[in-house]
Formats: C-alpha cells, structure tokens, sequence
C-alpha cells in the first residue's frame, strides 16, 4: 500500500521533510526539539511548557493517524477502525492536556512548538513504514518516557496531571499493539513490507543523526509496557540494548533532552 498523494515540504538541515501542518497564528513554529527554548527547572513556568508540549503532540498523533486515512484509503477495513479509534483517542488526550495547560494558568501559544514527528512520518510513502516510524518506534518511546516522568509528576505533588498522564499511556498500550499486530500480518500478505519498513528505519536513523540534536537523557526500556504493545521479549532486550549503545555514544556531551 503506497500513498500518491502529492506532498507540501521542507528543507531541514538538508533533509527533505513534510511541510507543518496548519496552526492557528497563536503558535511560533520551529523545525526541531532543540529550538525550542527550555525553561528548565522544576517551577511553575517549566511544568506549563511541559504540558503545552504534550498538547501538541497529541494533536500531531492525530494528524498523523489522520494522514493515513487519507493517503491509503484501500487499507483493510478492520485497520481503518483502529486508525479511526486511534483518531478519537488521541483528540480526547489534546483536550485533556488543554483543560490542563488552562487549569495551571497556561494558554496555547504560549511556548514554541515543533512538529517534527509529523515531517517525519508524513514523507513515508507505505502504510507499513507509517505504522513502523509512528507507532511501533515514536509512540513505543512514549511508553518509556512516560514510565519515566509519571513518578516526576507525583513527585512534585502533581497528581493530576500524572493522572493523565497514566490515562494516555493506557490508551498508547493498544496503538502500539495494533500495529505490531498490522504489521505481521502485512508483511505475511506482502513480502515486500519487510523492505519498506527496513528502509524507512534506515531513513529514520539518518533524520535523527540530522535533526536529533546532540545529546540525551537517559530513559529506561519500560519492559512491562512494551510486552503488553505486543512487543516479544527478544525485541524488549533489542530496544534496551540499543538504548544503551545511544547513551554511550553520547556520552562526551552535556546532558539534554532526548526525543523519541
């Protein structure tokens, strides 16, 4: 299943990515993570930067599930109602992070954003390299990372937002799992879906190594999680190992933030 849709893009870091998709005048955009200014600390100002960035994210997740709808309409049906779930999920955790960012003085607009997961998934061309960039590898990390900061939220005497926080992770869990669940069976129909996910991964490396920024923080494998997303426990180790060996390569630089 190729797109042929035509797409709108961009140039960053001499790399071909999708144009943002649209936001209202409210946003400053920025191409990637790094040039958005981190506030830093633990203050008021840094947990409603925090929350805004999640907000954003969310409603790219749901452009970007949206994005497959449009651009491979004669998918299996069975997967066009999870990708139209996943569609509904993902507009219930925007407005849940927005109900949030308001509740603790915040507004949208108020910090920069970056779309960067939308340029990168929306230049992939098979329905299979969407399913393996978006959710097997951006939403997997976000099971990772939420394992990580759902504690640092109740550790500053948040529960609320950790609360919704654990709310979005258990909707992440079956998206993940889906996919995985799609992509065996694409690849058992069509061979060839092992080729376009191996070089969309191949591509993916070589965004990173781009536009990544330079340093990471280091984020533990959440095993349980990605067990439940459908991941076997040989792939659980891959992913832990390679997270190591990233950490590694890392390691001269000062300590930033890392990206999925």
């Amino acid at each position: 299943m190729a797109s042929v849709v035509p797409k709108e893009t961009k140039v960053v870091r001499g790399v071909v990515l999708r144009r943002d998709p649209a936001r209202e005048p409210c946003f400053d955009l920025v191409h990637l993570h790094d040039e958005v200014p981190d506030i830093g600390g633990l203050g008021p100002e840094h947990r409603r930067q925090r929350v805004h960035r999640d907000y954003n994210q969310e409603v790219q997740n749901l452009e970007v599930t949206a994005l497959c709808l449009v651009d491979f309409p004669e998918m299996p049906w069975e997967l066009r109602v999870e990708l139209a779930r996943q569609c509904w999920d993902e507009a219930r955790h925007a407005a849940l992070f927005y109900r949030r960012l308001k509740e603790m003085g915040g507004w949208k607009g108020m910090f920069a954003i970056a779309n960067l997961d939308w340029s990168v998934v929306g230049m992939l061309d098979s329905l299979a390299a969407r399913l393996a960039v978006q959710h097997r590898t951006f939403e997997a990390g976000s099971l990772d990372i939420g394992q990580q900061t759902i504690p640092q939220w109740r550790a500053m005497g948040d529960d609320t937002t950790a609360d919704i926080m654990e709310a979005v992770d258990a909707d992440e869990i079956p998206h993940v799992r889906f996919a995985n669940d799609w992509l065996k069976r694409l690849a058992d129909a069509e061979p060839r879906t092992v080729l376009q996910v191996a070089a969309a991964m191949t591509w993916l490396r070589r965004v990173v190594a781009v536009t990544g920024g330079t340093t990471m923080h280091p984020i533990a494998t959440s095993t349980e999680s990605r067990e439940l997303a459908g991941f076997s426990a040989t792939e659980v180790s891959q992913v832990a190992r390679l997270e190591q060996q990233l950490l590694a390569t890392s390691a001269p630089h000062e300590e930033g933030q890392n990206h999925a």
